[in-house]
């Protein structure tokens, strides 16, 4: 199963096919539940069937195009190796699923495209970010957002603990970090521990190594990444990972406790009011420029030019309802488009708000996802322009 990053999302978001099938689903770790999880998505399938049954498509050609997800309802190993979510692309000829970090509502659209807007918070400027919860005994990493937080699986070479880590690890070596060395912060790293003392000054060194390499180990996963990571564990060792991390999103704060004994909804409850003032600094940044920019036509909350705008690059930043979604058609030779009242499967017509905030990523455009009850004047979009 592969993981879903940026590069996939991308791909995704270029696909165009008449019956583009997106299903979501929660599904579950551990558990009796995980038996349920099957059923919940051959009923989803049938719904998808039913859909292209009453769009006139044969049942040669749907049979054909649902089967390699039919296939999934007998991989007891995939069932065995879920996150909190499941979301499945369908089309012709191919098939794309992925774990995903939270719990989904139970969809299943059939577009020209699609449907990705519930992917939105994972890659969004805003309310996505990671935990780490450290101990000398685990290592855990969570992805989270405001309402949601799952853990995922640490990247192969990255140590789930501290003899783990400092199995093979050189005890001679010496460490890279010196007093008086600065931080990828900028900022003055403090002295470290360094020669061979005893009792807890050795155990400091053990310590200070160990999340040396986590960090080292952790900056290829992280270093495409701009979103802001949360330690958790007790102070001495979140102290520790500051003065050896190069993570330039790490967090001051931290949750602090030991880690060991916290379960993901408990990180997620005290980690959010840590980045919710970094997330809500930012946005209410983007919305004074949006009301200054605007009279100057250099921003705007017409989905009617933020789709052209997103498609040819023009759009810096681009904020988007995550809970409503306007259907309609786009002509990129003419850049006209087309809103519509309602959407049925074969009609043409692409969620636009979807499709302006692919344009925008793909565009290395900034964008940010919130409620609709959030975003200002009641719109379900609004765009600060390049130029």
């Amino acid at each position: 199963m592969q993981t879903l990053n940026l590069e996939q999302l991308n791909l995704l978001a270029k696909h165009q096919n008449p019956h583009s099938i997106s299903i979501y689903m929660p599904t579950h770790r551990v558990g009796r539940d995980t038996q349920q999880d099957p059923i919940r998505l051959k009923n989803l399938l049938r719904e998808a069937e039913q859909t292209l049954e009453d769009n006139n498509l044969g049942k040669r050609d749907i049979e054909a195009t649902l089967k390699p997800a039919y296939d999934l309802l007998d991989d007891m190993l995939l069932w065995k190796r879920q996150y909190d979510g499941l979301a499945l692309f369908i089309s012709d000829g191919e098939l794309h699923y992925y774990r995903l970090p939270f719990r989904p509502d139970e969809t299943c659209v059939v577009a020209a495209t699609y449907f990705l807007k519930p992917l939105l918070p994972l890659f969004t400027g805003n309310g996505h970010f990671y935990i780490l919860a450290i101990s000398q005994n685990d290592l855990r990493l969570f992805e989270g957002t405001r309402h949601s937080v799952g853990q995922i699986d640490l990247p192969d070479d990255v140590p789930g603990n501290m003899d783990e880590a400092l199995q093979y690890d050189d005890p001679e070596k010496e460490l890279q970090f010196h007093t008086g060395t600065t931080s990828a912060h900028g900022t003055p790293r403090a002295g470290m521990f360094h020669g061979h003392g005893a009792g807890d000054e050795d155990e400091k060194i053990r310590i200070e190594r160990y999340l040396n390499i986590v960090d080292k180990k952790l900056e290829k996963f992280l270093s495409d990444k701009s979103a802001p990571l949360v330690l958790a564990g007790v102070d001495y060792m979140l102290s520790i990972y500051h003065q050896v991390s190069d993570y330039r999103h790490l967090m001051q704060d931290g949750v602090e406790g030991n880690a060991e004994h916290l379960h993901a909804e408990e990180l997620l409850r005290r980690a959010w009011p840590i980045v919710e003032p970094h997330f809500g600094a930012e946005l209410d940044r983007i919305f004074d420029q949006y009301r200054e920019l605007r009279t100057a036509e250099k921003a705007t909350s017409d989905i009617e030019k933020i789709v052209p705008a997103a498609h040819y690059g023009r759009i810096d930043k681009l904020v988007v309802a995550v809970d409503s979604t306007l259907w309609g058609t786009f002509d990129s030779e003419t850049g006209s488009v087309e809103l519509r009242e309602d959407h049925t499967a074969g009609d043409g017509t692409i969620p636009l708000t979807d499709f302006a905030a692919m344009q925008t990523l793909q565009n290395s455009g900034a964008v940010y996802a919130l409620p609709k009850d959030e975003m200002p004047d009641g719109a379900v979009a609004v765009a600060v322009m390049r130029y």
